[in-house]
């Protein structure tokens, strides 16, 4: 409830991603800390970021194409670089495609907690993003898999592409 509040007010008005506790954001962390391993140094976490991301792109090129996810991509991490400007680099090169080895790169070369809080962010921030353009359901559907854990072996050894 507090959530469907909060999402009422004017952007300056909410509190920052970071203290929210909606059941989209434990997930997007607890994904996010299953494939980082149990080492969850700021290296793990890029790689995690980017084996994330390479699920959500097979599960959205098909339905909203190389365009379509290029530019969530890209407004995700603008908007999730306000509360982490390291997140903004993308902006500094040409937004006509996801540019994965910058992302990972940035996300390694932080402390370990800041890569993780921002690395949610911006993946908080994109599941928002599309729930505000297809809904709640559709979004839930689409999404589902990459949020749950992958069966068998080591996720922080699973391929990177």
């Amino acid at each position: 409830m507090w959530v469907a509040l909060m999402t009422g007010l004017p952007a300056s008005l909410r509190p920052p991603l970071e203290h929210m506790s909606s059941p989209e954001r434990i997930r997007i962390e607890l994904a996010l800390r299953h494939r980082a391993g149990s080492d969850s140094d700021a290296s793990a976490t890029a790689h995690a970021v980017v084996a994330l991301w390479g699920e959500i792109d097979r599960a959205l090129l098909p339905i909203i194409g190389a365009a379509g996810v290029t530019a969530l991509y890209g407004r995700s991490l603008f908007l999730a670089g306000h509360a982490h400007p390291w997140l903004s680099v993308w902006q500094q090169r040409s937004a006509a495609s996801v540019d994965l080895k910058l992302l990972q790169s940035s996300v390694a070369a932080q402390i370990p907690s800041d890569a993780f809080a921002g690395a949610c962010t911006f993946f908080v921030t994109f599941h928002d993003l599309l729930a505000s353009m297809v809904g709640a359901a559709l979004t839930e559907r689409l999404l589902h898999s990459v949020w749950e854990f992958p069966t068998g072996g080591d996720p922080a050894q699973e391929p990177l592409q």
